[in-house]
């Protein structure tokens, strides 16, 4: 249950801190396209719905990015699972809040050489993170937030 809660921490932090304006941008059909990729990707973890999600990316002052981000999170998500044989939903779910929670961690500055961690599953996921997000995604306005 606390994983859970991880991941949806995660999920409003981001949108609480795109959504300081409230111009919907729509999104493009291949923009579509991607998010319904990535949903299918993250069935069974990501409990957010399509257009719930559509709606968070709308209202974002940056949707590409926070696009990015997602796919990002379900690359690294699945490689992981696949690489470390995950099969039981609740250590899926448990993996899935982890990605998320580290990417929490990216966005909101935390340290990138050697990974950042002294665990060797976060060092494994922020690796994998940072293999997949754009690059120079880190340093791209929109990226990053702070409590400041």
């Amino acid at each position: 249950m606390k994983y859970i809660f991880l991941c949806v921490f995660y999920f409003l932090t981001v949108a609480a801190y795109s959504q300081e304006t409230y111009h919907l941008r729509h999104l493009t059909y291949q923009q579509m396209e991607r998010l319904k990729t990535v949903k299918e990707e993250l069935a069974g973890v990501d409990t957010a719905s399509l257009w719930s999600t559509v709606a968070e990316l709308e209202k974002s002052r940056h949707p590409e990015i926070n696009l990015e981000v997602k796919e990002a999170v379900a690359r690294a998500y699945l490689d992981i699972a696949a690489q470390e044989n995950v099969r039981p939903q609740d250590k899926k779910q448990w993996l899935y809040s982890m990605v998320c929670l580290n990417m929490a961690y990216l966005q909101f500055g935390g340290a990138t050489g050697h990974y950042g961690s002294t665990t060797e599953l976060n060092r494994l996921i922020r690796q994998k993170l940072i293999e997949y997000l754009p690059t120079n995604a880190l340093k791209e306005p929109g990226f990053t937030y702070s409590l400041n």
